[in-house]
């Protein structure tokens, strides 16, 4: 043991020097932990439902602004206490309101599936007899957001996010080789299906448009959307009437054309009211004087 004293007061020794430099260690190492402050939680969070939309302000009674689907992952930039949560979509930067309860701050497992079948029609419901919304082709990319008891699977194009019902037995987690671009793949001695002309979508441009069982306007009403809905054209009447389904429940019905725009609007279309009918009097040769016949004429609703 070393012992320095000056006078009779000793400094340090050996074994006090040991005691000494784990107190200093002890206090650094308060002092860092003291610095660390608790860093907050990562503000990145995942849609839950597998199907919703990002809204321009807090509320379901505001415009559509993007659709988003489950499992993709947003970054929360405001709340409003637990209710409404304004967002960005992460990867896309795209930025809209959404309720709190659709985000989970787990990850959302996704998986994509790819087509096994050569050719397999996307349809509008999940049976046999639907109509047919395009042609998938083997090596197309999707993801499946649910499915039915009956073996149906309500996916996501990966492409072009175009929705619809397949069989499940058309598809598998394994890679399949993908056609060659530009040429559907056919079997030995068949003519390859012509190409499947892409979607087209609409959106609503009024405030409220319901979308009618037949292209009339006394026709009842299937469904009522709300402005800059999006809507995907199915089918033409004339130049007046558009037959469109929305993408969200697959419900299909016709509206004027003039209703529907071809991308977002920022105010709403407002149309005059239809005229009514109107009696037209006409005074008949050979009647007696004073009397006179009335005859309609029919002022049908405007065609907007």
């Amino acid at each position: 043991m070393v012992t320095v004293e000056t006078g009779t007061r000793k400094i340090f020794s050996g074994r006090g020097l040991g005691k000494l430099q784990a107190l200093l260690f002890l206090i650094a190492l308060a002092a860092s932990c003291a610095l660390l402050q608790p860093q907050p939680p990562a503000n990145v969070y995942y849609i839950v439902p597998s199907v919703t939309y990002f809204r321009d302000n807090p509320g379901y009674a505001s415009t559509n602004v993007t659709t988003v689907y489950r499992g993709q992952q947003v970054k929360i930039l405001s709340r409003i206490a637990d209710s409404w949560c304004q967002v960005e979509a992460v990867p896309g930067g795209q930025v809209g309101w959404i309720q709190r309860p659709l985000l989970s701050p787990v990850p959302i497992p996704t998986v994509t599936y790819t087509v096994t079948a050569t050719e397999v029609p996307l349809r509008d419901e999940p049976q046999k007899e639907a109509v047919v919304r395009r042609v998938l082709h083997k090596g197309d990319l999707v993801r499946k957001l649910s499915e039915n008891q009956q073996g149906w699977w309500w996916i996501l194009v990966e492409k072009d996010e175009v929705l619809g019902w397949i069989p499940g037995n058309a598809l598998s987690e394994q890679a399949a080789a993908a056609a060659p671009a530009g040429r559907a793949t056919a079997p030995s001695g068949t003519a390859a299906s012509p190409p499947v002309a892409p979607p087209t979508y609409l959106y609503v441009a009024v405030a409220n448009l319901d979308l009618h069982q037949l292209p009339l306007l006394s026709s009842p009403a299937v469904k009522t959307l709300k402005f800059n809905d999006k809507v995907e054209k199915v089918a033409r009447s004339g130049v007046v009437w558009l037959k469109v389904r929305y993408p969200e429940t697959g419900a299909q019905g016709w509206a004027q054309a003039p209703t529907l725009s071809d991308s977002p609007s920022k105010t709403p279309k407002v149309f005059p009211p239809p005229k009514k009918r109107r009696i037209l009097k006409k005074s008949r040769r050979g009647s007696p004087a004073g009397t006179e016949t009335p005859q309609t004429e029919e002022i049908g609703p405007e065609a907007m």
